[in-house]
């Protein structure tokens, strides 16, 4: 074998493990927003039915008085006293600690 067709093959087993470090890291960034949204909505649910839940996708900055970290933000709709109230959320990006709810 040529050395070329040895850096062929090392390319391709390259790009074969970076795509699957790539998905596995989204695929446990997707579950872990899955968790946080299932957490925020489990303690809206205590409270009475909800209409609706999302989560966005991206994480981004988050700062109260004390410290600056990464959140999630999302948003719960449930009905109040016959109208659609929305809440929306700050979920820290690692621990999932609720950091923040806030009606809209």
């Amino acid at each position: 074998m040529t050395k070329s067709k040895y850096y062929g093959y090392g390319f391709l087993a390259g790009t074969l493990l970076g795509s699957s470090l790539v998905y596995s890291y989204q695929a446990r960034k997707q579950q872990k927003r899955a968790q946080i949204l299932d957490h925020v909505k489990a303690l809206f649910l205590r409270e009475g039915p909800i209409e609706g839940a999302w989560i966005e996708e991206d994480i981004e900055p988050y700062s109260d008085q004390t410290h600056l970290t990464k959140a999630y933000f999302g948003g719960v709709t449930r009905m109040e006293d016959d109208v659609l109230r929305q809440y929306q959320f700050a979920a820290d990006a690692t621990t999932g600690e609720l950091l923040d709810v806030y009606k809209i």
